[in-house]
């Protein structure tokens, strides 16, 4: 991403938030970024058709790191963290909405989300619990092969960190929040098995 203008003023931004959210956003952020990378190796290297998945994984979720997203990623992942913790987390005045505008600036510019390959542009998110299905299913199934491995490198991810399985998490979502086609159901099952195998 460029250092632009806005990008800056992001960070400027953030700089003035508590170094404790900083510090957690980047440590949480770089080891998800590093595992979604680890899959994307395994994938790629167990299916010479998947070449380009491992420079995928190196620029995976660089947009957190940039406005719009920074500064409401910074304060979602603390309340995460604190949600975890058993925690309270009160959010500034108006952080709810830019939370929401920037989870829906990274899904639409990040082709590994099923999202950015839907035509309509709103109402692509549940701002009610971001972890559940929008009221309308999503299109996926424009997703090329290699978005498809890159989604799945996230959601295996994502399943370490939260000790579950991308299985729990697809069979959860997959023609409930996002359609696929069932060549794509079945290719994500493979990948997911591919990459899940030794856990």
């Amino acid at each position: 991403m460029k250092n632009t203008s806005e990008n800056i003023a992001a960070k400027v931004a953030a700089q003035t938030l508590p170094p404790e959210l900083q510090k957690h956003f980047k440590k949480r952020t770089d080891a998800h970024i590093a595992l979604v990378q680890k899959y994307c190796r395994r994938l790629e290297q167990s299916s010479p058709e998947l070449k380009g998945l491992i420079a995928r994984g190196e620029v995976h979720d660089d947009s957190k790191y940039n406005d719009p997203e920074l500064l409401p990623y910074i304060w979602l992942t603390w309340r995460y963290k604190c949600k975890d913790d058993g925690k309270p987390c009160e959010l500034p005045a108006g952080m709810e909405e830019k939370i929401n505008q920037a989870t829906e600036h990274h899904i639409l510019h990040n082709p590994h989300h099923p999202e950015y390959h839907q035509e309509r542009k709103s109402g692509l998110l549940n701002t009610g619990d971001r972890d559940k299905p929008p009221t309308e299913m999503v299109n996926a199934t424009k997703m090329s092969a290699l978005d498809l491995a890159e989604m799945v490198a996230d959601w295996c991810a994502m399943s370490e960190e939260r000790g579950n399985t991308p299985h729990e998490w697809a069979k959860k979502n997959i023609n409930v929040r996002w359609k696929f086609t069932p060549e794509q159901e079945k290719a994500v099952y493979a990948m997911m098995d591919a990459c899940w195998g030794d856990k």
